[in-house]
């Protein structure tokens, strides 16, 4: 017998108890069968299962949030004791505290990526700098060891063409390890 997402019986009853909170133990004592088959089944669903990307998972939390303040505010309405205000005001204050969490934990993703583009674009800058000063020791190089333009632009064009990719690797783990 096949449930959502081609799940078994058993799987789903084991992923039911972990979303409830039970520990593996816990599941498999609760369904009725050993710690090593609830495993079993659990890895079965952890491996089957395909993640969100972070901004999709952000955007599906907060359009729970505001599903969820609808609700609240739906209630709002019905309300009739100043108990049911209280409740409701409680209620509210918890989204905006959740509200504000995913905000802030979106803030600091944005700023991670800022400094890591920031830190990927301070690198090529340093890799066109060192590929720059190789480049210009080739020319000279070759005008200091020939005696004619025409020697030297050999060397220049063979030391770009045979030589340039090693001698640019060789500059990019010099580069690396001074980091």
């Amino acid at each position: 017998m096949q449930f959502e997402d081609n799940m078994s019986y058993l799987t789903k009853q084991v992923v039911d108890k972990r979303i409830a909170g039970y520990t593996i133990e816990e599941a498999a004592q609760q369904v009725g069968i050993s710690v090593e088959e609830a495993v079993v089944e659990w890895k079965n669903y952890v491996s089957s299962r395909v993640t969100m990307p972070k901004e999709e998972q952000w955007l599906l939390h907060l359009m729970r949030l505001e599903n969820l303040l609808l609700k609240v505010n739906l209630k709002l309405e019905d309300a009739k004791f100043i108990e049911d205000y209280e409740v409701v005001l409680k209620i509210l204050d918890r989204v905006e505290a959740l509200q504000s969490t995913n905000l802030s934990r979106k803030e600091v993703a944005e700023q991670e990526a800022d400094k890591l583009r920031r830190l990927q674009a301070e690198q090529v800058i340093g890799i066109l700098e060192m590929a720059k000063m190789m480049t210009a020791n080739m020319i000279e190089d070759a005008f200091a060891n020939n005696k004619t333009l025409k020697a030297a632009k050999a060397s220049v064009l063979e030391d770009l063409g045979e030589n340039y990719t090693t001698k640019a690797l060789d500059m990019l783990e010099e580069f690396e390890s001074a980091d």
